[in-house]
């Protein structure tokens, strides 16, 4: 079983994002992660959060809140909302074969995220989006 959750609860701004990545990074240090790992995991919680600020309060006025927990060698991350119900792995992958100029705005960002991260998942539960996910620590190294 995983360590218990760890929570930060700061307003859905873009200005929380850095005192997030603060947060997480205590986690990713107990885990292992090296620089390179833990600036992915900088660029994939800044990509969910400020989707979260930009989209998720109609009036821009609501809370966010981060938890992680180590476990099983990695590190799993909750980010948590109580705007819309909105699934962003429902999402059609964006179409790279078409030209940027023909392309819908939109899809970039939540395959970014699936390439950095070992799971994604969402659930909706009591009003609240959770969107979840799983950094793996690094593995042994072969020689």
């Amino acid at each position: 079983m995983g360590s218990p959750f760890e929570r930060l609860s700061l307003p859905a701004k873009v200005e929380s994002v850095r005192l997030f990545h603060e947060f997480v990074r205590a986690g990713a240090e107990a885990v292992g992660l090296g620089s390179d790992d833990i600036n992915k995991l900088d660029l994939v919680l800044e990509e969910i959060l400020v989707n979260i600020a930009r989209y998720a309060y109609k009036d821009g006025a609501g809370d966010v809140q981060v938890a992680y927990s180590v476990d099983a060698g990695s590190l799993l991350v909750e980010v948590t909302d109580q705007g819309p119900s909105f699934n962003p792995l429902d999402s059609a992958p964006p179409d790279l074969a078409l030209g940027l100029a023909d392309r819908p705005i939109g899809g970039l960002g939540v395959l970014l995220v699936r390439q950095i991260v070992g799971s994604l998942s969402y659930s909706r539960r009591d009003g609240q989006n959770t969107l979840s996910f799983r950094f793996p620590a690094p593995g042994p190294i072969s020689t």
